[in-house]
Order: C-alpha cells, then sequence, then structure tokens
C-alpha cells in the first residue's frame, strides 16, 4: 500500500505548486533552481528527502528527469543553544533517482526537538539548509463509537490530549482520510459529483486520500482536563465503508507552506499576476521541510438508509 505520508502531503502536488510559483514564464530566460521535500513525523523513523530541480513552464515535470543525484544530505538535531547533539547522514536511494535515505534506518524523529537539514550540491552551488521543531505527541483518550452516520444528525467527536507546540499558544491540524473500499458506488455524494465533473481527469484511487483545510485549536472544545474535543468535518470523507482518519498536527513551516498553497491554486482574490510564491522558511533552494504529529482511527462511515 502507498504511503500515507506521500499521499497527506504529495509531492507531486507540491513541487508542482513550486514550480508554477518559480519566476518561469519566459522559458528563454529559465534557470533551473533547486527544489528541497522532507519531512519528519513525531517518534516515527527518519522519512527520505526528495532534490530535484525546476523545469521550465512549456516542459512537461517528471521527477526522474528533474531528479539531483551526488549530493551530500545531512540531518542535524540540534540543543537549545544551537548547537548539533547528533547527525544523522542520507544516503541516495540506489531504486529512485533523487531520494535519499536515512543510513540509520532506526533513527527516529525526537518530538519537541530541533531538526535542521544541510545538503550540499557537486558544482558549487550555494548550501541548501532548512530547521523545523517536531511538535509534540498527542493522543485519543475518547471517541463516540466506531460507526457514523454519513451527514446524521450526530456528528463524530473525538477528545485528544493537546500537542505540545514550542513558542505557540495554540496548535494547527490537518484532518486526513483514507478510505478502504475504493469503488464508484461508495463515493459519497460531494465526492460523487466532483468526480463526475472531471471527466476522468482523477481516479477513484487519487481520492482515496481526501484532507481538510488547516484548523486551529479555536475550532474545537477545550475541555477542564485540558483535553480538546474534536468534530470530524464531513468534507473530509470521500467514500461510505471502513476509513481511517489521521489527525496530524503540523508545524510552522508545514502551517505556512500549506495555507500559501492553497492561494496558488485559486483560493483567494488576488489576480494571477499579484499571486504570491510560497511561504518557504528554506535557504539555497525551493521546497518544503517540515515536521508533523498524528494519531489515528478505523471508523465505519454509513449512508442514512442504512443507519436503521
Amino acid at each position: 500500500m502507498v504511503s500515507i505520508r506521500l499521499k497527506v502531503f504529495s509531492y507531486g502536488v507540491l513541487l508542482a505548486t513550486l514550480l508554477t510559483g518559480c519566476d518561469t514564464t519566459d522559458p528563454g530566460d529559465f534557470a533551473p533552481e533547486y527544489v528541497v521535500e522532507s519531512y519528519l513525523v513525531a517518534n516515527e523513523p527518519l522519512q527520505p528527502v526528495l532534490l530535484s530541480r525546476t523545469r521550465a513552464l512549456d516542459t512537461p515535470y517528471d521527477f526522474t528527469e528533474a531528479a539531483v543525484q551526488g549530493a551530500d544530505v545531512r540531518l542535524h538535531r540540534l540543543d537549545d543553544d544551537g548547537t548539533i547533539d547528533a547527525t544523522y547522514d542520507f544516503r541516495e536511494d540506489p531504486f529512485f533517482a533523487g531520494s535519499y535515505l536515512p543510513v540509520d534506518g532506526r533513527a527516529r524523529a525526537e518530538p519537541r526537538q530541533t531538526y535542521r537539514l544541510d545538503v550540499s550540491i557537486p558544482g558549487g552551488a550555494a548550501p541548501i539548509q532548512a530547521t523545523t521543531v517536531v511538535p509534540d505527541t498527542f493522543s485519543v483518550v475518547r471517541v463516540t463509537g466506531d460507526e457514523v452516520v454519513y451527514q446524521g444528525e450526530e456528528q463524530l467527536e473525538l477528545t485528544v490530549t493537546r500537542s505540545r507546540a514550542a513558542g505557540r499558544d495554540q496548535n494547527y491540524y490537518l484532518f486526513v482520510t483514507q478510505a478502504f473500499d475504493v469503488r464508484e458506488e461508495q463515493l459519497t455524494p460531494f465526492a460523487k459529483a466532483f468526480f463526475d465533473q472531471q471527466d476522468g481527469d482523477v481516479t477513484l484511487e487519487e481520492l482515496s486520500v481526501g484532507g481538510s483545510p488547516i484548523l486551529n485549536e479555536e475550532n474545537y472544545d477545550l475541555n477542564p482536563d485540558g483535553t480538546l474535543t474534536i468534530r470530524l468535518p464531513w468534507l473530509a470523507i470521500t467514500f461510505y465503508g471502513r476509513n481511517r482518519f489521521y489527525i496530524n498536527a503540523i508545524d510552522d513551516n508545514l502551517y505556512d507552506f500549506i495555507r500559501s498553497q492553497s492561494i496558488q491554486q485559486g483560493g483567494s482574490t488576488f489576480s494571477p499576476g499579484e499571486i504570491p510564491n510560497p511561504l518557504e522558511r528554506i535557504t539555497g533552494a525551493h521546497g518544503v521541510f517540515g515536521s508533523y504529529a498524528r494519531v489515528s482511527l478505523d471508523l465505519f462511515v454509513k449512508r442514512a438508509e442504512d443507519a436503521n
């Protein structure tokens, strides 16, 4: 099965956004720039680092052709004073050009720790560097049930502990839903209408993973014991049947990148010539180096007519 991480923060979607955000309107003046994409997941093994170059707008984008090889990639865990506490080397993936894997496959991203990514590329290019603070882990402590009626009177509610974020008084979350019964007849009404409008440009597999916009803690109920009660948005559900729901607490890098990415995709009142580039907390390249913590639970989504 395709990794849910790759589907949640899709390489293709993010890289395409970066390409359109670059000044490539005149192919004759185009100069390729480097693109980095990587994420750390709290208490999970270190993830790959993807390196590529931008391509001109009149050139079809293919990651394999744009991949950057021969780079020196290292990840440093930093102390509170910014000194290096531990270093993790990465090596090129022999089966996937442009992908760099951690040498120590057992190393994990520690929550509430600061990590710095350093990338050196042959040929005298400027070094690439980015830093993230991994959000704290959290857990589900209560849930209304393991079944829910789609758009029924009782919305799914779950109560979670809070993910503590350094330097923030609140957290930002993304909901992601992964469906297991991926058939056209299982599409929810909103998803079915969208699927029909695409006229074959979107596959059922692509719809099998859906997500919410960024939500902050003000959208939830803060309980006296410090926990949060969250209501699952119906738009995050695209298929009836068994679904897996991920709640992701994201870092500042992902928060900035994703909210600015929505502007690139038409989620604003800017005219085309005024659309700003994505917010990227990275030097020497375009892209995103971010982190998140996540919890998940399985839920069966029923039709209203099957509720009784």
